[in-house]
Protein backbone atom coordinates (compact mmCIF):
# COMPACT_ATOMS: atom_id res chain seq x y z
CA UNK A 1 0.00 0.00 0.00
CA UNK A 2 3.18 2.24 0.52
CA UNK A 3 4.04 1.97 -3.68
CA UNK A 4 0.55 3.23 -3.93
CA UNK A 5 -0.21 5.77 -1.45
CA UNK A 6 3.25 7.84 -2.48
CA UNK A 7 2.34 7.10 -6.46
CA UNK A 8 -1.19 8.64 -6.11
CA UNK A 9 0.62 11.34 -3.97
CA UNK A 10 3.59 12.09 -6.29
CA UNK A 11 0.70 11.85 -9.36
CA UNK A 12 -1.45 14.86 -7.39
CA UNK A 13 1.23 16.90 -6.83
CA UNK A 14 0.90 17.37 -10.56
CA UNK A 15 -2.74 18.26 -10.89
CA UNK A 16 -3.78 21.73 -11.99
CA UNK A 17 -6.25 23.50 -10.41
CA UNK A 18 -8.01 26.77 -11.77
CA UNK A 19 -10.80 29.48 -10.75
CA UNK A 20 -12.76 30.04 -13.20
CA UNK A 21 -15.51 31.79 -11.28
CA UNK A 22 -16.59 32.98 -7.81
CA UNK A 23 -17.18 29.53 -6.34
CA UNK A 24 -16.33 27.18 -9.33
CA UNK A 25 -13.23 25.55 -9.19
CA UNK A 26 -11.88 23.18 -12.20
CA UNK A 27 -9.05 20.75 -11.18
CA UNK A 28 -7.20 18.56 -13.92
CA UNK A 29 -4.59 15.72 -14.81
CA UNK A 30 -4.42 16.45 -18.26
CA UNK A 31 -1.80 12.87 -18.37
CA UNK A 32 -4.47 10.71 -17.73
CA UNK A 33 -7.36 12.83 -18.96
CA UNK A 34 -9.34 13.77 -15.60
CA UNK A 35 -11.21 16.22 -14.70
CA UNK A 36 -13.23 17.81 -12.18
CA UNK A 37 -15.44 20.66 -10.20
CA UNK A 38 -15.71 21.76 -7.05
CA UNK A 39 -17.21 24.71 -4.79
CA UNK A 40 -13.71 25.07 -3.28
CA UNK A 41 -10.33 24.16 -3.40
CA UNK A 42 -10.36 21.72 -1.01
CA UNK A 43 -13.33 19.87 -2.59
CA UNK A 44 -12.19 20.41 -6.30
CA UNK A 45 -8.73 18.29 -4.51
CA UNK A 46 -11.21 15.52 -3.32
CA UNK A 47 -13.19 15.05 -6.17
CA UNK A 48 -9.92 14.67 -8.70
CA UNK A 49 -7.99 12.43 -5.92
CA UNK A 50 -11.29 9.72 -6.02
CA UNK A 51 -11.11 10.23 -10.08
CA UNK A 52 -7.88 8.82 -10.09
CA UNK A 53 -7.86 6.31 -7.20
CA UNK A 54 -10.92 4.74 -9.56
CA UNK A 55 -8.37 5.61 -12.77
CA UNK A 56 -5.71 3.33 -11.26
CA UNK A 57 -8.35 0.73 -9.77
CA UNK A 58 -9.94 0.25 -13.40
CA UNK A 59 -6.26 0.03 -14.88
CA UNK A 60 -4.68 -2.31 -12.74
CA UNK A 61 -8.27 -4.49 -13.19
CA UNK A 62 -7.39 -4.79 -16.63
CA UNK A 63 -3.80 -6.16 -15.93
CA UNK A 64 -2.11 -3.02 -17.24
CA UNK A 65 0.13 -0.89 -15.09
CA UNK A 66 -0.31 2.99 -15.65
CA UNK A 67 2.68 5.40 -15.89
CA UNK A 68 4.84 5.97 -13.18
CA UNK A 69 3.77 2.27 -11.05
CA UNK A 70 5.73 0.00 -13.65
CA UNK A 71 7.36 -2.68 -11.31
CA UNK A 72 10.85 -4.41 -11.38
CA UNK A 73 11.22 -6.77 -14.21
CA UNK A 74 10.09 -10.20 -13.80
CA UNK A 75 11.46 -12.57 -16.46
CA UNK A 76 8.51 -14.97 -15.38
CA UNK A 77 6.15 -12.49 -16.40
CA UNK A 78 7.83 -11.84 -19.36
CA UNK A 79 8.14 -14.67 -20.61
CA UNK A 80 4.45 -15.83 -20.05
CA UNK A 81 3.20 -12.77 -22.22
CA UNK A 82 5.16 -13.54 -24.63
CA UNK A 83 3.94 -16.92 -24.73
CA UNK A 84 0.48 -15.56 -24.46
CA UNK A 85 1.00 -13.35 -27.32
CA UNK A 86 2.64 -16.08 -29.39
CA UNK A 87 -0.77 -18.17 -29.09
CA UNK A 88 -2.83 -15.73 -29.87
CA UNK A 89 -0.50 -15.18 -32.98
CA UNK A 90 -0.95 -18.56 -34.12
CA UNK A 91 -4.79 -18.72 -33.92
CA UNK A 92 -5.32 -15.72 -35.54
CA UNK A 93 -3.03 -17.26 -38.37
CA UNK A 94 -4.06 -20.84 -37.95
CA UNK A 95 -5.64 -22.63 -41.45
CA UNK A 96 -9.44 -23.44 -41.02
CA UNK A 97 -10.60 -26.77 -39.30
CA UNK A 98 -10.60 -29.54 -41.77
CA UNK A 99 -13.94 -30.53 -42.17
CA UNK A 100 -15.09 -33.73 -39.64
CA UNK A 101 -14.89 -37.00 -41.74
CA UNK A 102 -17.80 -38.33 -42.71
CA UNK A 103 -19.45 -41.29 -41.19
CA UNK A 104 -19.04 -44.77 -42.68
CA UNK A 105 -21.72 -46.25 -44.26
CA UNK A 106 -23.16 -49.60 -42.48
CA UNK A 107 -23.40 -52.78 -44.12
CA UNK A 108 -26.63 -52.27 -44.99
CA UNK A 109 -25.80 -48.76 -46.49
CA UNK A 110 -23.16 -50.36 -48.30
CA UNK A 111 -25.50 -52.86 -49.84
CA UNK A 112 -28.03 -50.42 -50.92
CA UNK A 113 -25.24 -48.30 -52.72
CA UNK A 114 -24.42 -51.13 -54.47
CA UNK A 115 -27.85 -51.97 -56.08
CA UNK A 116 -28.27 -54.54 -53.64
CA UNK A 117 -31.55 -55.33 -52.30
CA UNK A 118 -32.12 -56.62 -48.77
CA UNK A 119 -34.76 -59.07 -48.23
CA UNK A 120 -34.02 -60.28 -45.10
CA UNK A 121 -31.90 -59.34 -42.54
CA UNK A 122 -29.96 -61.27 -39.86
CA UNK A 123 -32.25 -62.28 -37.18
CA UNK A 124 -30.86 -61.71 -33.63
CA UNK A 125 -32.44 -64.45 -31.48
CA UNK A 126 -32.17 -64.10 -27.70
CA UNK A 127 -29.42 -63.36 -26.23
CA UNK A 128 -28.64 -66.62 -24.03
CA UNK A 129 -29.49 -68.43 -27.18
CA UNK A 130 -26.96 -66.63 -29.41
CA UNK A 131 -24.04 -67.27 -26.50
CA UNK A 132 -24.57 -71.23 -26.77
CA UNK A 133 -25.22 -71.76 -30.24
CA UNK A 134 -21.79 -69.78 -30.23
CA UNK A 135 -20.13 -71.67 -27.55
CA UNK A 136 -20.99 -74.56 -29.55
CA UNK A 137 -19.81 -73.27 -32.69
CA UNK A 138 -16.35 -72.17 -31.16
CA UNK A 139 -15.90 -75.41 -29.66
CA UNK A 140 -16.57 -77.47 -32.58
CA UNK A 141 -14.18 -75.19 -34.81
CA UNK A 142 -11.05 -74.44 -32.36
CA UNK A 143 -11.33 -78.42 -32.10
CA UNK A 144 -12.10 -79.44 -35.73
CA UNK A 145 -9.25 -81.72 -36.25
CA UNK A 146 -9.89 -84.33 -33.14
CA UNK A 147 -13.69 -84.07 -34.17
CA UNK A 148 -13.50 -84.61 -37.65
CA UNK A 149 -14.71 -87.72 -37.52
CA UNK A 150 -17.35 -87.52 -35.71
CA UNK A 151 -19.12 -84.37 -37.34
CA UNK A 152 -18.66 -86.32 -40.45
CA UNK A 153 -20.49 -89.37 -39.37
CA UNK A 154 -23.01 -86.34 -37.54
CA UNK A 155 -23.33 -84.97 -40.92
CA UNK A 156 -24.35 -88.23 -42.86
CA UNK A 157 -26.99 -88.83 -40.60
CA UNK A 158 -29.00 -86.07 -40.82
CA UNK A 159 -30.48 -86.84 -43.97
CA UNK A 160 -31.31 -90.52 -42.78
CA UNK A 161 -32.33 -89.09 -39.50
CA UNK A 162 -31.48 -92.67 -37.67
CA UNK A 163 -29.09 -92.81 -35.02
CA UNK A 164 -25.26 -93.13 -35.94
CA UNK A 165 -22.35 -94.84 -34.25
CA UNK A 166 -18.67 -94.08 -33.87
CA UNK A 167 -16.38 -96.18 -32.67
CA UNK A 168 -13.50 -94.55 -30.92
CA UNK A 169 -11.31 -97.81 -30.45
CA UNK A 170 -8.12 -96.47 -32.14
CA UNK A 171 -8.48 -92.75 -31.62
CA UNK A 172 -6.13 -90.50 -29.36
CA UNK A 173 -6.78 -89.60 -26.17
CA UNK A 174 -7.62 -86.13 -27.64
CA UNK A 175 -10.07 -86.94 -30.00
CA UNK A 176 -11.91 -89.31 -27.47
CA UNK A 177 -11.95 -86.46 -24.75
CA UNK A 178 -13.38 -83.89 -27.30
CA UNK A 179 -15.85 -86.08 -28.71
CA UNK A 180 -17.56 -87.18 -26.30
CA UNK A 181 -17.47 -83.65 -24.59
CA UNK A 182 -18.59 -82.29 -27.72
CA UNK A 183 -21.83 -84.64 -27.87
CA UNK A 184 -22.31 -84.55 -24.15
CA UNK A 185 -22.77 -80.44 -25.04
CA UNK A 186 -24.98 -81.36 -27.90
CA UNK A 187 -27.58 -83.49 -26.01
CA UNK A 188 -27.44 -81.26 -23.03
CA UNK A 189 -28.66 -78.33 -24.90
CA UNK A 190 -31.26 -80.90 -27.02
CA UNK A 191 -29.33 -80.94 -30.34
CA UNK A 192 -29.09 -84.70 -29.87
CA UNK A 193 -31.75 -86.69 -28.69
CA UNK A 194 -29.87 -89.80 -27.63
CA UNK A 195 -26.57 -89.77 -27.00
CA UNK A 196 -24.38 -92.76 -25.27
CA UNK A 197 -20.46 -93.55 -25.29
CA UNK A 198 -19.01 -96.77 -24.05
CA UNK A 199 -16.02 -96.90 -22.40
CA UNK A 200 -15.46 -100.30 -22.25
CA UNK A 201 -15.32 -101.06 -26.01
CA UNK A 202 -14.95 -96.92 -27.07
CA UNK A 203 -17.82 -96.86 -28.56
CA UNK A 204 -20.01 -93.78 -29.48
CA UNK A 205 -23.76 -93.63 -30.63
CA UNK A 206 -26.07 -90.59 -31.33
CA UNK A 207 -28.91 -89.64 -32.95
CA UNK A 208 -29.49 -85.51 -33.95
CA UNK A 209 -32.46 -83.83 -33.19
CA UNK A 210 -35.08 -83.37 -36.65
CA UNK A 211 -35.89 -79.77 -35.37
CA UNK A 212 -35.23 -77.40 -38.46
CA UNK A 213 -32.94 -75.15 -36.93
CA UNK A 214 -30.94 -77.92 -35.53
CA UNK A 215 -30.19 -79.61 -38.92
CA UNK A 216 -29.68 -75.81 -40.07
CA UNK A 217 -26.68 -75.24 -37.47
CA UNK A 218 -25.11 -78.75 -37.94
CA UNK A 219 -24.98 -79.04 -41.60
CA UNK A 220 -23.28 -75.65 -42.04
CA UNK A 221 -24.79 -73.02 -39.50
CA UNK A 222 -21.99 -72.98 -37.17
CA UNK A 223 -19.26 -72.73 -39.56
CA UNK A 224 -20.84 -69.12 -40.54
CA UNK A 225 -21.17 -68.42 -36.20
CA UNK A 226 -17.77 -69.71 -36.28
CA UNK A 227 -16.26 -67.33 -38.33
CA UNK A 228 -18.46 -64.23 -37.37
CA UNK A 229 -17.18 -65.24 -33.75
CA UNK A 230 -13.44 -65.18 -34.57
CA UNK A 231 -13.42 -62.22 -36.52
CA UNK A 232 -15.42 -59.85 -33.54
CA UNK A 233 -13.17 -61.72 -31.21
CA UNK A 234 -10.21 -60.25 -33.31
CA UNK A 235 -11.59 -56.94 -34.15
CA UNK A 236 -12.64 -56.16 -30.12
CA UNK A 237 -9.36 -56.91 -29.28
CA UNK A 238 -7.58 -54.72 -31.60
CA UNK A 239 -10.26 -51.76 -30.29
CA UNK A 240 -11.11 -51.58 -34.40
CA UNK A 241 -14.62 -49.61 -35.33
CA UNK A 242 -16.48 -53.12 -36.52
CA UNK A 243 -19.46 -54.30 -37.89
CA UNK A 244 -20.45 -58.56 -38.15
CA UNK A 245 -23.54 -59.83 -39.63
CA UNK A 246 -24.14 -63.39 -40.46
CA UNK A 247 -26.68 -64.15 -43.24
CA UNK A 248 -28.18 -61.33 -45.37
CA UNK A 249 -30.94 -62.42 -47.89
CA UNK A 250 -30.91 -60.23 -50.75
CA UNK A 251 -31.33 -59.59 -54.21
CA UNK A 252 -28.68 -58.79 -56.82
CA UNK A 253 -28.72 -56.34 -59.10
CA UNK A 254 -29.72 -58.66 -61.94
CA UNK A 255 -32.81 -60.04 -60.17
CA UNK A 256 -31.09 -63.20 -58.75
CA UNK A 257 -31.25 -64.04 -54.62
CA UNK A 258 -28.58 -64.55 -52.49
CA UNK A 259 -27.50 -65.12 -48.98
CA UNK A 260 -24.26 -63.50 -47.86
CA UNK A 261 -22.91 -65.44 -44.86
CA UNK A 262 -20.61 -63.08 -43.24
CA UNK A 263 -20.39 -59.42 -44.11
CA UNK A 264 -17.78 -57.60 -42.17
CA UNK A 265 -16.81 -54.01 -42.07
CA UNK A 266 -13.79 -51.89 -40.26
CA UNK A 267 -14.05 -48.90 -40.61
CA UNK A 268 -14.58 -47.72 -44.34
CA UNK A 269 -13.41 -51.11 -45.98
CA UNK A 270 -15.79 -54.15 -46.34
CA UNK A 271 -14.73 -58.18 -46.61
CA UNK A 272 -16.94 -60.67 -47.69
CA UNK A 273 -17.07 -64.47 -45.84
CA UNK A 274 -18.68 -67.23 -47.13
CA UNK A 275 -18.25 -70.55 -45.55
CA UNK A 276 -18.79 -74.19 -46.45
CA UNK A 277 -18.75 -77.69 -44.87
CA UNK A 278 -19.24 -79.86 -47.74
CA UNK A 279 -19.18 -79.52 -51.56
CA UNK A 280 -18.31 -76.21 -52.88
CA UNK A 281 -17.30 -76.68 -56.41
CA UNK A 282 -21.00 -75.88 -57.71
CA UNK A 283 -20.88 -72.70 -56.46
CA UNK A 284 -17.44 -71.35 -56.83
CA UNK A 285 -17.82 -69.58 -60.15
CA UNK A 286 -21.00 -67.73 -58.52
CA UNK A 287 -19.09 -66.91 -55.78
CA UNK A 288 -16.50 -65.46 -58.13
CA UNK A 289 -19.16 -63.68 -59.77
CA UNK A 290 -20.54 -61.97 -56.67
CA UNK A 291 -17.21 -60.90 -55.80
CA UNK A 292 -17.28 -58.27 -58.47
CA UNK A 293 -21.02 -57.46 -57.80
CA UNK A 294 -20.09 -55.98 -54.46
CA UNK A 295 -17.09 -54.35 -55.50
CA UNK A 296 -14.53 -56.39 -53.47
CA UNK A 297 -10.80 -57.39 -54.57
CA UNK A 298 -9.86 -61.13 -53.92
CA UNK A 299 -8.23 -60.20 -50.58
CA UNK A 300 -11.27 -58.92 -49.42
CA UNK A 301 -13.47 -61.80 -50.69
CA UNK A 302 -13.18 -65.40 -48.80
CA UNK A 303 -13.99 -68.78 -49.40
CA UNK A 304 -13.82 -70.91 -45.95
CA UNK A 305 -13.72 -74.64 -46.54
CA UNK A 306 -13.81 -76.94 -43.99
CA UNK A 307 -10.73 -79.17 -43.93
CA UNK A 308 -9.57 -77.74 -47.23
CA UNK A 309 -5.51 -77.83 -47.34
CA UNK A 310 -3.44 -74.68 -47.72
CA UNK A 311 -1.86 -76.29 -50.56
CA UNK A 312 -4.80 -76.94 -52.62
CA UNK A 313 -6.72 -73.63 -51.11
CA UNK A 314 -3.73 -71.80 -52.98
CA UNK A 315 -3.93 -73.41 -56.39
CA UNK A 316 -8.24 -72.51 -55.63
CA UNK A 317 -7.06 -68.75 -55.03
CA UNK A 318 -5.30 -68.70 -58.13
CA UNK A 319 -7.47 -70.30 -60.42
CA UNK A 320 -10.95 -68.15 -58.93
CA UNK A 321 -9.80 -64.88 -57.78
CA UNK A 322 -10.99 -65.47 -54.08
CA UNK A 323 -9.00 -66.16 -51.09
CA UNK A 324 -9.69 -70.06 -50.21
CA UNK A 325 -8.65 -70.76 -46.50
CA UNK A 326 -9.93 -72.94 -43.75
CA UNK A 327 -11.27 -72.74 -40.66
CA UNK A 328 -7.79 -72.96 -39.44
CA UNK A 329 -6.64 -70.30 -41.36
CA UNK A 330 -8.91 -67.75 -42.31
CA UNK A 331 -8.24 -65.55 -39.52
CA UNK A 332 -4.76 -65.11 -40.27
CA UNK A 333 -5.81 -64.41 -44.00
CA UNK A 334 -8.33 -61.66 -42.39
CA UNK A 335 -5.25 -60.05 -40.56
CA UNK A 336 -2.87 -60.07 -43.59
CA UNK A 337 -5.37 -57.92 -45.77
CA UNK A 338 -5.98 -55.23 -42.93
CA UNK A 339 -2.55 -54.63 -42.55
CA UNK A 340 -2.55 -53.94 -46.52
CA UNK A 341 -5.68 -51.81 -46.20
CA UNK A 342 -3.79 -49.86 -43.11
Amino acid sequence: MGVLTRYLEETMAKARYDLVSPGRYVGELAEFGLRVEGENLEATRRALREALELHLLETLRSGLLPPGLEATPDPLRERFFALAQEMWRLLREAPAPLPRPRKAPSLEEWLKGLGVQVVRRPEEGEEERERVLNRLALFLGDRYPSLERLYERLKQSLSTKRQFELSLAEASPEEIANSTQFCTLLKQYALLTSYRYKSEDRLLRAKASTEGWVQNFLTGGWLERYVAERLRKYLRSKNLPHEVAVGYQVTLPGGEAMELDVLVRVGERFYWFEAKTGEFQAHIAKYAGLKKVLGLSQKESFLVLLGMDRARAKELSALHGLTVVNQANFLEAFQEALGAHA
